[in-house]
């Protein structure tokens, strides 16, 4: 193995876990229908501008299309040594990088809006909590709607977030992986 081997593998590794969770957030847009509306608004509006609530089906190709072609490039390399194709790779990797951030905040939460939540018991308009707080009698109710709601309900804690934070730390991971494995290679 040449130089930087290991730094190249590991990036290699990297690249490919960086992938995998791009993969799944692409699905978890497409099975939300969030790619349906965007697609929907881009043909209804083809020269427009996107909005900054749908996700740009054009710079989630690019991103999507220049991390393949670097990750083909890198496979190459590996294989045959060839370090202009180290480089190329670090050349699709860089405007990758930068399209991916620009999605950030688009699909943020991802992917996509959170689902409406119903108003909890015990919540009121001001008026009405101004009456029912002047009366002992509706005051104990109130507290005790909401000591069985919030007791009842168990907080769910979502790592749904993880997905897009790792996407990102390991695209940051595997560009400087890289970046180290071709100059170790020098």
């Amino acid at each position: 193995m040449h130089h930087g081997g290991t730094l190249a593998v590991a990036a290699l590794v990297s690249w490919l876990l960086t992938e995998t969770l791009g993969a799944v957030m692409v699905r978890g847009w497409f099975t939300s229908g969030d790619a349906r509306a965007a697609l929907a608004a881009r043909r209804a509006h083809p020269r427009q501008q996107a909005s900054t609530e749908v996700m740009s089906v054009p710079v989630l190709a690019a991103h999507a299309g220049l991390n393949l072609a670097g990750l083909i490039c890198w496979l190459c390399y590996l294989v045959s040594g060839a370090r202009p194709l180290s480089w190329l790779a670090l050349a699709f990797m860089a405007p990758a990088i930068g399209l991916g951030i620009s999605t950030v905040t688009i699909w943020t939460p991802y992917p996509g809006g959170r689902p409406e939540q119903p108003r909890p018991p015990g919540v009121l308009p001001a008026d009405e909590l101004d009456r029912t707080l002047a009366d002992e009698e509706l005051s104990q109710q109130l507290v005790d709607s909401l000591l069985r709601h919030n007791l009842a309900e168990r907080p769910r804690l979502s790592l749904r977030p993880l997905i897009p934070f790792g996407h990102g730390v390991l695209a940051i991971a595997t560009f400087l992986l890289a970046t180290l494995a071709v100059v170790a290679a020098l």
